[in-house]
């Protein structure tokens, strides 16, 4: 692999661990229903809001497909909305489970660390905020334009956090509720695991100097650090605003040592 891609794949590696961190760190204490139903459903909110942006783009690209658009670009795609779709059902189920009630979509959280989220991606990608939040609605034509492509995979590549939201919770032991969240979030992962290289891969045929490699490093920093943010507010905050703080300055400080 090209030793720029690992530098970017190591830079994103740290932000993972940080958010891994974050998640860690609250299931240390024991915690009510209560405060599980809370970041659930602003992870459920992650997952449903995807889904009609994906399902518009897919009706937008179609007539496309084998002309401007790569029928390998228009599977992702279809692959995506079939997961984002499994992986709102599966939490919105637990949710009514755990909470006794109906979930819909208006019961669901989008936070203000989330939204912020979506502002810094849509400064590199309408089309991808589009895609990933359903805050903007991207024209055919932004759909399809091909001079973003390295913006586009280097979000691509911190998108989930590198799953490391599901990695920490399909490992939870506890009581019942603790146990039907590890196997929620285990079956999550597995589908998520499918995709985990795609950003490097687009990355890998993108990156062919220097600057290009640190346009997708900042872009990288610039995401990775609101998702620490985002991750942290998610889980009602367990580590404290200076912590994160340092957390950021020490993660965006300087790249990784590249050989080449």
């Amino acid at each position: 692999m090209n030793p720029l891609i690992r530098s970017l794949e190591k830079l994103a590696k740290r932000y993972w661990s940080a958010e891994a961190e974050v998640v860690q760190t609250f299931f240390k204490r024991q915690r009510n229903k209560g405060s599980h139903i809370r970041w659930l459903k602003a992870q459920a909110f992650k997952e449903y809001s995807a889904i009609k942006p994906l399902l518009r783009a897919l009706m937008k690209l179609r007539p496309y497909m084998d002309k401007e658009v790569d029928r390998h670009h228009y599977e992702e795609l279809s692959e995506k909305l079939a997961d984002e779709t499994k992986h709102a059902r599966l939490i919105m189920d637990l949710l009514e489970e755990m909470s006794g009630k109906k979930i819909t979509p208006k019961a669901l959280l989008w936070l203000p660390e989330d939204k912020r989220l979506a502002k810094i991606r849509a400064r590199y990608s309408k089309t991808y905020a589009g895609l990933l939040h359903g805050s903007e609605n991207p024209t055919t034509k932004e759909i399809r334009r091909r001079d973003e492509e390295l913006e586009r995979a280097a979000i691509t590549l911190t998108e989930g956090g590198g799953g490391a939201l599901y990695q920490v919770c399909r490992k939870i032991d506890g009581g019942k509720v603790e146990r039907k969240i590890a196997a929620v979030f285990n079956e999550i992962y597995l589908d998520e695991m499918k995709h985990k290289n795609a950003g490097a891969r687009a990355l890998q045929r993108l990156i062919k100097n220097r600057k290009d490699y640190e346009r997708a490093a900042r872009i990288i920093r610039s995401v990775s650090g609101q998702r620490l943010r985002m991750r942290n507010e998610q889980f009602g905050f367990p580590l404290s605003e200076s912590k994160v703080r340092k957390m950021e300055v020490k993660l965006a400080r300087r790249l990784p040592h590249v050989q080449t």
